[in-house]
């Protein structure tokens, strides 16, 4: 979880939701609590009811029974345009508007709660820095179509940003980028999370994106019921079932090894002889073991050297890879 949070709770308290005509609820007596500042990913498979919890939060939907509380008050308690207002809401393929620049877009909020042209004109700015979008002149007057895919989900996250909301919703925001521009985005979007520490509510249907981005997953199974919750060291190590065994798959000790870096590992010093690694490969430390992993397996090696901004940390084995030494952090102050 980041250190620095100004998010709130959102907590689910029994929430259900079945929709006109339908014979069992799509989201079924969900009991949760995402905490402040945390950054919770909910997956599952299709007809769990993801999308259908992430929407009863801002009223897209509205709740068969139970309650949904951001903080200490019921999303009942105000009206949905009230409550959509203090929310950022993201989605697949940014949603942005065509017609607006890039400028206009992320000063729509502010705009509908009276923010003076200043203020909106800084927050902008400010905004387009976090996203790595500058020099921000650039950027303001280009309208979506002018920009790539990943530029587009970075202005959407900006304009999800724009009003400084407590909790930012996310359906699968990512989804639609190509691989290498989706691992450059959701990087950009942990670094911005860390930064901000906004509570956040995360869809995916990649298990691979809820390992790397979330502090902790929720497991929706078919019917909408919660199948497991924990950190993704947690699930990993000991799913609760076997539905949850079944949809991690067949390499999830494989996908644990995503969790931890080759900088975590390295040992401070080395007692290996240089002809033992002359011809090892490089690895950076902020790799994570499984990258090593591989790299290491196409150049068929027992090992790697780790390097840290240029220098020379030391070396791991092979062995080092698969089984981890110490115990280590799989997200920032949680220990494993």
């Amino acid at each position: 979880m980041t250190q620095h949070s100004t998010g709130t709770s959102i907590t689910f308290d029994r929430a259900t939701k079945t929709y006109p005509g339908a014979a069992a609820p799509a989201l079924d007596a969900l009991d949760l609590e995402v905490e402040a500042g945390e950054l919770v990913c909910l997956v599952g498979p299709s007809g769990g009811g993801k999308t259908t919890a992430l929407q009863l939060v801002n009223r897209l939907v509205d709740l068969t029974s139970g309650d949904i509380r951001i903080g200490d008050r019921s999303i009942s308690d105000q009206s949905a345009i009230e409550l959509r207002r203090t929310i950022g809401y993201a989605i697949q393929q940014s949603g942005l508007f065509p017609h607006y620049t890039v400028a206009h877009n992320i000063a729509t909020v502010p705009t509908i709660l009276g923010w003076d042209k200043e203020r909106i004109r800084t927050r902008t700015a400010e905004l387009l820095e976090l996203v790595g979008l500058s020099p921000v002149e650039t950027w303001l007057s280009r309208y979506p179509a002018q920009l790539s895919g990943g530029q587009q989900q970075r202005v959407g996250i900006a304009r999800a940003l724009a009003a400084d909301p407590p909790v930012m919703l996310m359906d699968e925001p990512f989804g639609a980028l190509d691989p290498i521009t989706r691992v450059a985005v959701q990087d950009e979007f942990l670094a911005i999370h860390r930064a901000v520490g906004k509570t956040t509510l995360f869809v995916t249907h990649d298990i691979d994106e809820a390992i790397k981005m979330a502090d902790r997953i929720a497991i929706l199974k078919p019917g909408g019921k919660l199948a497991q919750f924990g950190t993704p060291s947690e699930v990993l190590s000991n799913p609760a079932d076997d539905f949850v065994a079944e949809f991690l798959g067949s390499e999830r000790g494989l996908k644990r090894l995503a969790l931890t870096t080759v900088g975590e590992i390295v040992p401070g010093r080395s007692d290996r002889a240089s002809a033992e690694t002359a011809q090892w490969p490089d690895v950076e430390a902020t790799m994570t073991l499984r990258e090593a992993l591989s790299v290491v397996s196409a150049a068929r090696a027992e090992g790697a050297i780790v390097h840290k901004g240029g220098n020379r940390l030391g070396e791991v084995s092979l062995h080092d890879l698969i089984a981890p030494p110490v115990a280590v952090e799989d997200r920032e102050g949680v220990r494993t």
